[in-house]
């Protein structure tokens, strides 16, 4: 079975890579009228090209004009190794040089050159545009090049045994991996519906599959109806491939260039990413920008979090706003052009790779930076630490390293559990990972919240559990909130730990209204209910005659209920001691005689007939 692979030409407009592509391949990728009038390349254009018996090709062809860069951009995503194609009475040109450092921004290594037209000049001068494009690309592809003409077919065999070479070099995908394609195209075919098209990145599609497409209104599910490889039908294909998908339940009008096919669940869309950028000049913080990642494109603010790399090609760590969702995930390459065709030295200004596809607002550029360095190092352990301080004192959600990272999810789940492990960071059940001093320092507020409580309120036998951790879960969510609680009430921890009781906590060693000064509050409310013996108090009247606030009346009448001085019955308070008082004297008397009048009833107790018999 032959090996697909995905290469892409690159070039200045007229230099000839339409024409050679169809010397390759016998197939003119022109296919619009406008194409075939003008002589010129304006949308992408491919061919299925079989190599040999162990090579398949799918060759893209881009436009070269400056103003459809953006196309060549669109085009230029997921090819393995680009076919640069220079015009030998020519040479290099201003958009070679920008397609070239936009297939170096977007991770190419690789590249064949094809001088073309060599049929048109003297040897010597072939051999110099080829020396000149060579050291174009020394440095920064692995790059062979070859002189030929697409007229004569000189040359075009050695075109042909070059990319070959180049192609042995590259390594297979992971055909497992979630599969991800980026439309490029799409239409409707009668009979059949949506068809959408695009390179075949990674893992593998077949019919009958239930793939998400994801776009600026979100995701959606489809199932793969139909499947074309280089215009023949097919069960199944992997990465790398161009493919035709036909896609059922969905509408042409819900799916754009830019959108996304993948099986992978974690995927979604975002306004802004944060990454690691290559500046090819220097740019203000701020700056209006045009963000080119997969087919997407869309207006974007770039605003500079740090600076690092030498002064010959400064990086960058940078947040990217973008004006509408894309769809992105971390690892994903991009390049930044100028939102004017006028910028100097040329429209494509940087690119680089995203380090976090999903970020939070900026609180705090520091961690941030610290964070987005670990990412760029791809060193698992720091990373996973700098993001759970960063999310400090709420917790980092497993669920949130979905596809959102350069580093993907179990590299950092693993690097997450090894901190646990070793005490860096605590877990947190159901729910992630917390940082240990955000977390040590939320137990400490557990205890003054309820400190305070207490000196609030010193006849309350505590706060409320349900209180304490809503007031402790407004700041880091509820399972970090028990996980603080549950310190908060450790003796290892330093300070007066907590103890729960029932469903209120307090802290060790109190008991309400231990100290209560003689004549005060709780004094008032005993002599009041003495004074009205079994005539009662109602809580209004108590809480007058107890001089506190409401709350804090309930709380001391609550306490004598608690220690068995105080009933209330009906919305009455009495001294308990009178209520015993008059059930000893009512037992009493009916052991003596059968039968107690309510005259008797009234002169023992000391109460009217109408609070005698209510």
């Amino acid at each position: 079975m032959a090996r697909r692979f995905v290469v892409g030409t690159a070039g200045h407009v007229d230099h000839g890579k339409t024409t050679l592509v169809h010397a390759l391949t016998g197939i003119d990728t022109d296919r619009l009228p406008e194409e075939k009038r003008r002589g010129i390349t304006i949308e992408l254009g491919f061919a299925g090209w079989q190599l040999d018996d162990k090579t398949s090709i799918s060759l893209i062809d881009v436009p070269g004009h400056r103003r459809l860069v953006h196309t060549m951009i669109a085009g230029a995503t997921g090819i393995e190794l680009v076919l640069l194609v220079v015009a030998a009475d020519e040479g290099v040109m201003p958009q070679t040089r920008e397609h070239l450092a936009a297939c170096e921004l977007l991770g190419i290594r690789r590249a064949v050159v094809a001088v073309t037209k060599i049929d048109r000049v003297e040897r010597d001068l072939a051999e110099m545009a080829g020396e000149e494009v060579s050291e174009l690309c020394a440095g920064r592809f692995e790059h062979e090049v070859v002189l030929c003409s697409a007229k004569t077919g000189e040359g075009l065999d050695a075109l042909r045994a070059a990319i070959a070479r180049a192609l042995a070099k590259l390594e297979a995908p992971d055909a497992k991996a979630p599969a991800r394609l980026s439309v490029d195209r799409a239409f409707s075919v009668k009979g059949a519906g949506t068809v959408v098209t695009g390179t075949l990145v990674r893992g593998a599609l077949a019919t009958g599959d239930v793939v998400r497409l994801v776009g600026p209104a979100g995701a959606r599910q489809a199932t793969v109806r139909g499947l074309h490889v280089h215009d023949r039908s097919a069960p199944g294909a992997e990465a790398p491939t161009r493919l035709a998908v036909n896609l059922a339940s969905v509408a042409l009008e819900d799916v754009a260039r830019g959108d996304l096919v993948t099986s992978d669940p974690g995927i979604g869309t975002s306004r802004r990413f944060d990454a690691e950028l290559v500046l090819l000049r220097d740019l203000k913080s701020s700056a209006a920008v045009d963000v080119y990642v997969g087919t997407a494109r869309a207006p974007a603010r770039l605003q500079i979090l740090g600076r690092t790399g030498d002064e010959e090609r400064p990086r960058v760590l940078a947040r990217l706003r973008m004006d509408r969702e894309v769809a992105i995930a971390g690892g994903d390459r991009f390049v930044v052009r100028a939102s004017t065709q006028k910028a100097s030295g040329g429209s494509v200004i940087g690119g680089g790779v995203i380090l976090d596809a999903a970020p939070g607002p900026l609180r705090d550029r520091k961690r941030r930076r610290a964070a987005l360095e670990a990412l760029g190092a791809r060193d698992a352990t720091a990373a996973a630490k700098a993001l759970v301080f960063e999310r400090a004192p709420r917790a980092l959600l497993s669920r949130d390293l979905a596809s959102r990272f350069i580093l993907d999810t179990p590299a950092l789940l693993r690097a997450a559990e090894k901190l646990a492990d070793r005490g860096d960071i605590v877990r947190i059940k159901d729910e992630g990972f917390v940082d240990r001093g955000a977390l040590t320092r939320l137990a400490q507020s557990a205890r003054a919240e309820v400190a305070r409580h207490h000196a609030a309120f010193p006849f309350d036998p505590g706060l409320r559990l349900e209180t304490l951790r809503q007031k402790l879960g407004e700041r880091c969510g509820a399972g970090v909130a028990a996980e603080a609680i549950r310190l908060a009430a450790k003796k290892s921890l330093e300070g007066t730990p907590i103890i729960a009781l029932a469903d209120v906590a307090k802290l060790e060693g109190f008991v309400e209204g231990r100290g209560a000064p003689a004549g005060g509050p709780i004094d008032r409310a005993r002599s009041a209910l003495e004074e009205a013996a079994l005539k009662g108090m109602g809580e209004f009247a108590l809480t007058e005659v107890i001089g506190q606030p409401p709350k804090e009346a309930r709380a001391i009448l609550a306490k004598l209920v608690r220690d068995g001085e105080v009933v209330a019955t009906g919305g009455q308070w009495f001294l308990k001691r009178a209520i015993d008082d008059l059930r000893s004297a009512v037992t009493g008397h009916l052991s003596r005689e059968a039968v107690l009048t309510i005259a008797q009833f009234k002169e023992m107790s000391g109460l009217g007939r109408k609070q005698a018999i209510p």
